[in-house]
């Protein structure tokens, strides 16, 4: 059932319930469901590596777009510029 739960979530890339299911990992009575347990956990390293490389360009993407639309803004009047 373990065994299961873990492919359907790396299938389905579900990274929270990935974690969930590593903190509840069973002990396995056969060398068989061992082997099957090892690729499944090695698929779901190499899945969230992946991952965690796509979000950092996404998070640099978006510090680039910000530090533009920062440099091509005027900047805004003080509020303590006084004028009589």
């Amino acid at each position: 059932m373990w065994l299961t739960k873990l492919k359907k979530a790396l299938i389905l890339e579900d990274f929270e319930h990935l974690s969930a299911l590593l903190d509840e990992m069973p002990q396995f009575d056969t060398i068989d469901k061992m082997e099957e347990a090892a690729y499944l956990l090695m698929q779901s390293k190499i899945c969230l590596e992946k991952n965690k490389v796509h979000t950092a360009q996404i998070l640099n993407q978006l510090k680039s777009t910000l530090d533009f639309l920062k440099s091509t803004q005027t900047e805004p009047p003080s509020s303590l510029n006084l004028k009589f």
